[in-house]
């Protein structure tokens, strides 16, 4: 059985992990490199200098940093890892990511060296998680969802990622699910949940839930089991806000339609017909300046993108002055003053 030499055992290694080192000394005198070198840039020591060659590949937005990191590395001062991509006549551009050292040793003065591996497979991934992340992103907005969330078979929270104003802070993962609903409430969900999981079936029921800041809120659940080797490891789904509806014990006067019809500009003309400045209204309204700013100088639906029980506030501060928005028969509108 042949014997391999170190250096053959060495060349195997670098082409099975997509590594390649380039050598050269201190005083920045001529570069060497591995055979692997061959791999992301076509070189060939019978090519001419392996520096041009090299720089030649790198991108021509990446260059000006790796000829800066090059400058340090002269000096003696170690740069950080730097990735730039590789590119070359023929071949697919290579994203790689260039560690920079020193070496001294008995017999020389001492090297630089510069360790290269292949990081395109990474890159391409952290691309796809981010272009996952954005389509995500536009289908919670399309869909109207609030978070996206996952329980296990017992209804424990195990995962939960939300967008705008969160409906669940992540402290709450790891609780049953029934914690968060209203004691009130908890029996007949209960009971619903229950007949959910006896069928194994996707469902979609109207919900109650205590907020992260302590509010009551109505939405809807939707779920979903999944499975692992046929058998069902837990739910998942969505949770979105339901048609408004404003909780019993907040206002006796102002309904969720008239609510769900609310626009920036009329309630920016009821602070003209009150003679208020946005920061009066934070305070009447017991709301944050931020919070109010946002919601009067928005456009679209508010409901889709603020919490109702702001927009009551809202509302309700405007109607202790004696102002009152009114639903008219034409399905406008109007403010009535005194």
């Amino acid at each position: 059985m042949a014997v391999l030499s170190s250096s053959h055992i060495l060349s195997l290694i670098e082409e099975k992990y997509s590594i390649a080192w380039i050598a050269f000394p201190f005083d920045g005198g001529e570069w060497t490199g591995s055979r692997s070198l061959d791999y992301f840039i076509g070189y060939d020591s019978g090519n001419g200098p392996l520096r041009p060659r090299f720089l030649a590949s790198v991108h021509p937005d990446d260059r000006p940093e790796l000829l800066l990191d090059l400058s340090f590395l002269t000096k003696r001062t170690l740069p950080c890892r730097r990735t730039v991509r590789l590119q070359a006549a023929g071949r697919t551009e290579r994203h790689v990511q260039i560690e920079f050292r020193h070496v001294e040793g008995p017999d020389f003065d001492g090297l630089n060296l510069l360790l290269l591996k292949e990081v395109s497979s990474e890159i391409y991934n952290i691309q796809r998680l981010e272009q996952f992340d954005k389509q995500r992103e536009q289908a919670m907005r399309s869909w109207k969802m609030k978070g996206l969330w996952w329980a296990d078979c017992e209804y424990n929270l195990i995962d939960y990622t939300g967008r705008d104003e969160l409906v669940f802070d992540r402290s709450l993962l790891g609780r049953r699910y029934m914690e968060i609903v209203p004691p009130e409430h908890r029996d007949a969900l209960s009971a619903k949940l229950l007949d959910i999981g006896q069928q194994a079936r996707p469902f979609d029921v109207p919900v109650y839930v205590m907020g992260s800041d302590g509010e009551t809120r109505s939405y809807h659940l939707r779920g979903a089991p999944y499975y692992e080797k046929e058998t069902i490891s837990g739910w998942c789904g969505y949770i979105s806000y339901a048609p408004v509806t404003i909780m019993p014990n907040l206002s006796g006067r102002t309904d969720g339609a008239l609510i769900s019809q609310l626009s920036a500009p009329l309630l920016r003309a009821g602070c003209a017909a009150l003679g208020w400045n946005y920061a009066e209204l934070a305070t009447r309204a017991r709301l944050s300046t931020s919070t109010v700013n946002r919601i009067l100088t928005s456009s679209g639906p508010l409901t889709e993108t603020f919490r109702s029980s702001s927009l009551l506030a809202i509302v309700e501060a405007m109607e202790a002055a004696n102002l009152t928005y009114r639903r008219e028969a034409c399905g406008g509108i109007s403010l009535c003053v005194g």
